[in-house]
């Protein structure tokens, strides 16, 4: 089965999607073809949308089913599925879906239910695109990660440092455990990479707090800085709060840290959910309960979960082999 994959989210910029979109790519192989923008302004889009249509038409005539990136992407689709007379699929990711501004509501939904197949990232994600296309077939299929580019963890049980990875806005909840939870944490230490509007608040409240000689804010950093931050924590923390309208599709620096043997210690919210297997790969919390977070910490220090096994267990349900051949399936009742 010949794919032709379309993306706006690709490195050089940074992001979950981005990283999905490249990994999609590459774990289709020879049999998929790719057309994405490889800039990391947005702005290009207003160049790239009527390239990246007639680029689609002239190559979605040789290939079985095109597959889009996001939703955004999908009055596009829309397009390039009466130019071809080829089934277009779409993975949704959470934000493409719950973004409000500009009339994008009103626009979006008619276009998803004209699209063959929509693939949701979590069942939080379907469940709002649910709530829109109530008749529309919705297949979950989780995010993939390749096991083999990330080194295990060997520092676990041997020191009292937390890692928190992502963009610092309020949905994240990183100024929220700085300010609620770190305080009652003896001696335990915080490394915080990423940066974002709320970056001069979290420094703020480190201050006021006393705790600068705990938490480290390392900004964003490259690859393999990452992966020795996975390598060097004892967990990672997920501190999500619920914010109306804007959701955690997935986490997939959930998927990189348990791909490491790193316990991840996430809000029980949307997306998280369904990035982080309870008992497994970490623990699911309840948002916003300091008492909770702090209980399990300091539980996570005394009893880890061994990083074998948790690398072993993300391996049996997230690998990328077992991910595109979801996709596959998808796409292939469509061509039924």
């Amino acid at each position: 089965m010949k794919i032709l994959f379309i993306t706006r989210k690709f490195p050089p910029s940074i992001g979950g999607m981005e990283t999905f979109s490249a990994e999609f790519a590459r774990a289709l192989g020879p049999a998929g073809s790719v057309v994405a923008l490889r800039q990391r302004s947005q702005l290009h889009l207003l160049w790239w949308w009527p390239y990246a249509c007639v680029r689609g038409w002239w190559l979605g005539r040789s290939v079985d089913v095109i597959h889009l990136g996001d939703g955004a992407l999908a009055w596009l689709g829309v397009v390039l599925q009466w130019l071809t007379h080829k089934p277009v699929t779409v993975t949704l990711h959470g934000l493409d879906v719950t973004y409000h501004r500009y009339g994008y509501q009103r626009m979006i939904w008619p276009a998803l239910y004209k699209l063959r197949g929509l693939v949701c990232v979590s069942p939080a994600t379907a469940a709002i695109v649910q709530q829109h296309l109530p008749t529309k077939p919705v297949q979950v299929i989780g995010h993939g990660i390749r096991i083999d580019d990330w080194p295990l963890n060997q520092a676990v049980g041997n020191n009292r440092c937390l890692l928190f990875v992502g963009r610092l806005i309020e949905r994240k909840g990183c100024a929220w455990f700085i300010a609620k939870v770190l305080p009652q944490l003896a001696d335990v230490h915080l490394h915080v990479v990423g940066s974002g509007p709320e970056l001069a608040h979290c420094r703020q409240l480190v201050q006021a707090l006393h705790l600068t000689e705990r938490v480290r804010f390392h900004g964003q950093v490259n690859n393999q800085t990452l992966r020795q931050h996975y390598t060097a924590a004892q967990a990672l923390i997920m501190p999500n709060l619920f914010l109306a309208g804007d959701i955690e599709g997935f986490g997939l620096v959930a998927l990189e840290a348990s791909a490491c043997g790193l316990p991840v210690l996430a809000a029980n919210l949307e997306g998280l959910a369904a990035a982080v297997i309870d008992g497994q790969t970490g623990f699911l919390l309840e948002s916003g309960n300091a008492a909770a977070w702090i209980a399990a910490i300091e539980r996570n220090f005394v009893q880890p979960l061994q990083p074998a096994m948790i690398r072993k267990t993300v391996q049996q349900h997230y690998s990328w082999p077992t991910v595109i051949k979801q996709y596959r399936a998808v796409m292939f009742n469509e061509l039924i």
